[in-house]
């Protein structure tokens, strides 16, 4: 009787332990541990992230790998679970999450909707739309490239129009040096040049710089914005600077509509070279 009446008394006290029995059989309601968890009736299953937030740096950093890893697989058809993408969307979706690490915690969560609804029935029509769309969403804004601060060399073709491109992002301010001794001819028989180009030609009427400070046969520049296609010519000649509105690309040529005919200067059986040089200004 003694024994009953504790037990009985223990209810009383606690009267809430009974419906945490209850709750504790309710286990569906809880968060799927981290790792992979068979959805809907097909046997196909789907990777459920870590809660990233309850991560300290380290462990983090370790559970980005692992998340990342454990999709990627997934998508290039490793899992043998009939779900396979384009290997090159794969791959340029990797490096757009390769770029800033913490992107795999928005990556894996929003996966595991387009896993799910996948193996329930829903197709993979729309996953695949979504890995298709969802690096420009995350990069959006982003310069696509490096911020320009190297220094590139190469070497001027006069014969040959639009060249030695290289990216930069809005507001790098791009120093562009060409040599000044290497000599060329823009017409047969004319006279010898640098990268000023004729002074004496002023007529640029149909060449592609046609601004005024441009000249036949200087160096001049073309920058062409990433997203508004917008497209500038500017005269070179030795040296310019030049401030990158937007995202986008430089380029340069010599400022003449027929490449054909020109030719450096040679001198004791060495051809005429100019060089250019693109660096951060200073």
């Amino acid at each position: 009787m003694r024994v009953i009446g504790l037990t009985a008394l223990t209810f009383l006290l606690l009267p809430g332990a009974a419906e945490a029995g209850k709750k504790k059989k309710k286990g569906n309601d809880a968060p799927a541990a981290p790792g992979w968890h068979e959805v809907g009736g097909n046997g196909g299953s789907c990777y459920v992230p870590p809660d990233f937030s309850e991560l300290s740096s380290g462990p983090k950093r370790m559970a980005w790998q692992e998340a990342r890893d454990q999709v990627l697989s997934q998508w290039r058809g490793e899992r043998n679970d009939g779900v396979s993408f384009d290997a090159r969307g794969v791959e340029h979706f990797e490096t757009v999450m390769l770029a800033v690490a913490d992107r795999i915690e928005i990556v894996a969560t929003q996966n595991l909707e387009q896993c799910r609804l996948a193996m329930k029935g829903g197709g993979m029509d729309a996953w695949a739309q979504w890995l298709k769309e969802t690096p420009a969403v995350l990069t959006a804004g982003e310069c696509p490239s490096p911020p320009m601060d190297y220094t590139l060399y190469d070497y001027l073709s006069i014969n040959h129009e639009w060249q030695i491109p290289v990216s930069v992002c809005k507001g790098d301010r791009v120093n562009l040096h060409g040599t000044k001794a290497d000599l060329f001819q823009v017409t047969e028989g004319g006279d010898w040049l640098d990268l000023r180009g004729d002074a004496a030609q002023t007529d640029v009427s149909g060449l592609p710089c046609n601004l005024e400070g441009c000249v036949r046969g200087q160096l001049i520049m073309r920058f062409t914005g990433s997203e508004s296609g917008v497209v500038q010519i500017l005269p070179v000649g030795i040296d310019r600077e030049f401030r990158a509105p937007e995202h986008g690309r430089i380029e340069v040529m010599i400022n003449d509509d027929s490449m054909s005919d020109n030719k450096w200067k040679v001198e004791r059986g060495i051809e005429h070279h100019a060089g250019i040089e693109y660096k951060p200004a200073p």
